[in-house]
């Protein structure tokens, strides 16, 4: 039998494994193939709302969903926490259940935010990247807002879903307009040189952000917060005040990765940016954020990551020769405000495109939330075929 397992039930994990038990249907079925899933959580969020529910304040209960309802039946989830990861010897031990070994294997664990890496940062910042919870409260912080200047943006590099802390910005300018909060003032800080790092999209946005009264402060590296003066003090020798933060802070990928043969000093998985194979391993896969691939650390990439590694894996197991890459494809929403959004769409050969903020584009954001729980089953196969093209399912030439 071939043993697939999957370590980590995210969005990474979900798309693997269901799109596994699609190709592999006669396989599994004759016993000749299995797919596992080891997760943590019994519960799922659709992180991209925390947006909405910090600055518009949405309902968490409205964005969560149990693991196990995620999954078709002909996948094997064990909830449990996974400890180490052989490799070598083929097995991953977890907390609980013993060691599961494998014939293929595929790393979908994520990455979280690192509030260690800035000194002081835990003790003053709010953000909407860790928990559904958190962003919550930020909401019920701005309804204590009436005067001060509130700092956004980026607490350090990297981390996911880039147009996220400048979208906060735009939905908090938003949010101020709305209830006539003139008292208050947003300064956005970056450690890029612009305002949204790819040019074609600053463009775009960087002038609407101006015109919106939010002050932007570039090529500001955050070495640490000063929370007694309540000062944002950059690697420069900058100083930053504040009444309320609410920054992005780095991230790093889970423990479990720490000093491992196929990671990177900082614990990030090496993989072939196209065929995301991991160095050295020709049947061990990583895919999402959790890889140092030079790609955007987003739902998407995720999606066409998991459709050409589950294709590939299912090819291997079938002794079909055709192999699939990712092209790099980025397809990232971007709210600016009033209800409108672009998109940062482009690829590892191709650089990001030029999209004007548009009303459609708004919507297009917010049915995918719609979309997001039948998506990660398969139900929108199709759909996203035409919309990606060939960047859905690229044959390795």
């Amino acid at each position: 039998m071939h043993k697939i397992l999957i370590v980590g039930g995210g969005a990474g994990g979900e798309l693997t494994a269901n799109a596994l038990a699609r190709l592999l249907k006669k396989e599994i079925a004759a016993s000749e193939a299995s797919i596992t899933v080891i997760e943590k959580s019994a519960m799922q969020e659709f992180q991209p709302e925390y947006l909405h529910i910090a600055f518009e304040g949405e309902n968490p209960k409205k964005i969560r969903r149990p693991t196990k309802a995620l999954f078709t039946p002909k996948v094997k989830l064990v909830l449990d926490q996974a400890v180490s990861i052989d490799l070598k010897d083929r097995k991953v031990t977890t907390a609980s259940s013993g060691q599961i070994d494998f014939d293929y294997i595929v790393i979908a664990l994520g990455c979280h935010p690192n509030y260690d890496a800035v000194p002081g940062l835990r003790e003053s910042n709010m953000d909407f990247h860790t928990s559904a919870e958190d962003a919550a409260k930020i909401y019920r912080k701005l309804k204590t807002i009436k005067t001060g200047s509130i700092i956004m943006g980026i607490a350090g590099l990297p981390y996911k879903c880039p147009p996220s802390p400048n979208e906060s910005a735009f939905m908090l300018s938003d949010y101020l307009k709305e209830y006539k909060v003139s008292g208050a003032s947003i300064t956005f800080i970056t450690p890029y040189t612009r305002f949204y790092p790819a040019e074609n999209v600053n463009k775009e946005v960087e002038p609407i952000a101006e015109a919106q009264g939010i002050k932007i402060n570039t090529v500001f590296n955050l070495d640490h917060v000063d929370t007694a003066s309540k000062k944002l003090i950059s690697m420069e020798g900058d100083e930053v005040p504040f009444d309320y933060l609410f920054l992005v802070p780095p991230h790093k990928t889970p423990t479990i990765l720490s000093g491992s043969d196929f990671a990177d000093k900082d614990g990030w998985v090496k993989v072939d940016k196209k065929r995301l194979t991991i160095d050295g391993y020709e049947n061990a896969y990583a895919i999402g954020d959790v890889t140092n691939a030079p790609s955007a650390k987003t739902g998407v990439t995720v999606h066409l990551e998991a459709m050409a590694v589950a294709n590939n894996i299912a090819n291997g197991i079938k002794g079909i020769s055709t192999r699939y890459i990712y092209t790099g494809r980025t397809n990232c929403p971007f709210e600016v405000g009033g209800h409108k959004a672009t998109f940062v769409v482009g690829t590892y050969d191709t650089p990001v495109k030029d999209i004007k903020p548009s009303f459609e584009n708004y919507m297009l954001k917010k049915m995918m939330a719609t979309f997001y729980w039948g998506s990660v089953k398969g139900t929108y196969d199709d759909i996203f075929k035409r919309y990606f093209g060939e960047d859905y399912l690229k044959q390795e030439q």
